[in-house]
């Protein structure tokens, strides 16, 4: 399991760099989300990983209302509860999730120190 703490601008974790982190931006966001959905503060942030998209596999984020099973791998970042299933932690290990809100583009971003490439839009990579 991921044991993790965090600080006001960013995350820290206490086995290593390998873990999934959640930026200020993105945890505000997603909270942002569940305020607008009616969601209690509590429902976690489901992460996973597809196969498909332009490069071989895809991003997934979803809301998690059901909590996890003892597939899954659980963080907490910033207040928001991570949960990510044992198979796509092994894709995310070291990756970094964030929140871009330009002019020109708005939505999450990943940087996978894993990925070998990635398409245009950033929601599928390579490894």
């Amino acid at each position: 399991m991921m044991t993790t703490t965090t600080d006001e601008t960013t995350s820290t974790t206490t086995d290593g760099d390998d873990t999934i982190q959640l930026t200020v931006r993105a945890a505000q966001e997603f909270r942002q989300v569940l305020k607008e959905k009616g969601l209690s503060e509590d429902t976690a942030m489901r992460l996973s990983v597809k196969g498909g998209g332009c490069s071989g596999f895809e991003y997934q984020i979803d809301i998690e209302r059901n909590g996890p099973d003892e597939f899954d791998v659980e963080a907490m970042w910033h207040d928001v509860k991570l949960v990510v299933d044992m198979k796509s932690e092994f894709y995310l290990h070291g990756t970094t999730i964030d929140f871009n809100d330009s002019l020109m583009e708005r939505g999450f971003t990943f940087k996978n120190p894993m990925s070998s490439g990635t398409c245009g839009c950033g929601s599928s990579f390579s490894i």
